[in-house]
């Protein structure tokens, strides 16, 4: 098994699909709703082709709670009826990416006796499950549990434990989780649109699935899921998930100061902003004179221009907040001397001309823009960042395992081996309903 499957992610893991069967997924973010509908294909073939997709504003969530269940339902509604429309067939149920300033990780630890015996496979779930146990909140949904690190006698950094001999053995395990009580209204939006809801994801989790290549992963990167109500923080190191933090701010913040900059309506400021705006930009550019209709003296959109040098004044000292909120929220990471050296941009936000190098120059480290890599077979449309989360949603089921509707409360460990080196697989699985 690959170093990236290594880093196997737990949670409410979908269950793997055979080729030729539909899979539908529901990205929901402050700003959008996002659906895609696939055909599994072979793996050699690259596991899915794309068969429909809508994307609808997204009305019902603030800062990833649910404000208003008929608008969030309606949203729903709509961007699946519009995958269900080009794919030419309806679907029952879906895989869920929620987002949301609400969503934190949990470091736990967890230790059992060896007594210098042989490390097996049961006593790797037994120490899995006592950390679990450890990590319960009644009042906390879990969406997904990553083993960060083995402890043999001590020793930590050990990624497969089993066949070795030990006294002690611990793990280290961070757990994504989200309020109780803002996860069953988001299901309960969902199951008013109809629809299943087969797992349930953190959206951040998902971009950086989509987006992150094996090496990256391996030797420690940032990954910045930029959307439009918040930004999602993930550190991975060795291969496997060290910190995840979601900060509420995003391009909707961008777009509110466009609109109070200049005087104009938060759809006009939109429009600005996705045609003309930028973070940086050249002397000849920042004199390029744009259209940004202003609100009249009798509250209606008049002509009105402006320079693009005047509009960058606006967006770039926000966005400068932003990364010294995200270098900030790394520093007080816990990583310490860890934190990596590279980051990865994704999201809506991100694509502001400008923001990368911003990026690089504020939090010091090597930049880059991604596209779902690994969902290359999407095609143009949805091959961008704004639909790396429900990307993320469909290229995770194919190296990760497990039937939720197989599984029982306890949580056990997924042991499928697909991979020349046969290392041990670290997932945790549990159903929905589990806690």
């Amino acid at each position: 098994m690959s170093s990236l499957d290594q880093r196997l992610i737990a949670g409410n893991v979908p269950k793997i699909r055979k080729a030729g069967q539909v899979v539908a997924t529901l990205d929901l973010g402050a700003t959008k709703i996002a659906c895609l509908i696939v055909r599994t294909t072979d793996p050699s073939q690259g596991g899915f082709e794309l068969l429909g997709y809508g994307q609808q504003s997204s009305r019902g969530l603030k800062n990833g709670t649910v404000i208003d269940v008929e608008g969030l339902e309606r949203s729903i509604r709509l961007a699946v009826a519009d995958a269900e429309r080009m794919a030419g067939q309806q679907v029952s149920s879906v895989r869920l990416a929620i987002s949301g300033p609400s969503m934190k990780t949990q470091r736990v630890k967890a230790n059992i006796a060896m007594d210098g015996r042989e490390i097996t496979q049961k006593d790797v779930m037994k120490l899995l499950n006592t950390a679990l146990e450890s990590g319960q909140n009644e009042k906390q949904k879990i969406l997904h549990a990553i083993p960060f690190s083995y402890i043999v006698d001590g020793n930590d950094g050990v990624r497969d434990p089993r066949g070795m001999f030990a006294e002690d053995l611990g793990v280290v395990m961070n757990l994504v989780t989200m309020p109780d009580a803002t996860y069953k209204n988001i299901v309960l939006c969902v199951s008013r649109a109809h629809l299943d809801v087969e797992s349930a994801s953190s959206g951040a989790v998902m971009s950086a699935e989509a987006v992150l290549v094996e090496d990256e992963m391996d030797n420690g990167v940032v990954c910045l899921d930029m959307g439009g109500g918040c930004t999602g923080v993930t550190v991975y190191l060795d291969g496997s998930l060290a910190f995840m933090e979601t900060l509420q701010v995003g391009g909707n913040h961008v777009t509110s100061d466009i609109a109070q900059g200049i005087g104009t309506t938060l759809p006009a400021a939109e429009r600005i902003k996705t045609l003309n705006g930028a973070v940086m930009a050249t002397e000849t550019a920042r004199r390029e004179i744009i259209d940004a209709p202003r609100i009249g003296d009798e509250g209606r959109l008049e002509a009105a221009e402006m320079s693009r040098g005047d509009l960058v004044q606006v967006i770039e000292p926000r966005m400068e907040e932003t990364f010294e909120l995200i270098s900030k929220t790394l520093s007080q990471s816990g990583l310490g001397g860890r934190l990596p050296r590279r980051v990865v941009l994704t999201g809506g936000a991100s694509e502001l001309p400008g923001v990368r190098d911003l990026a690089s120059k504020i939090l010091a480290m090597q930049a880059r823009l991604a596209r779902p890599v690994k969902a290359a077979q999407l095609g143009d449309d949805c091959a961008r960042p704004t639909f790396a989360t429900a990307a993320g949603l469909l290229t995770f089921d194919h190296t990760r395992g497990g039937d939720p509707k197989a599984a029982k409360k306890t949580p056990k460990i997924n042991t499928e081996n697909s991979g020349e080196t046969g290392i041990f697989g670290k997932a945790v699985e549990w159903l929905k309903e589990n806690f």
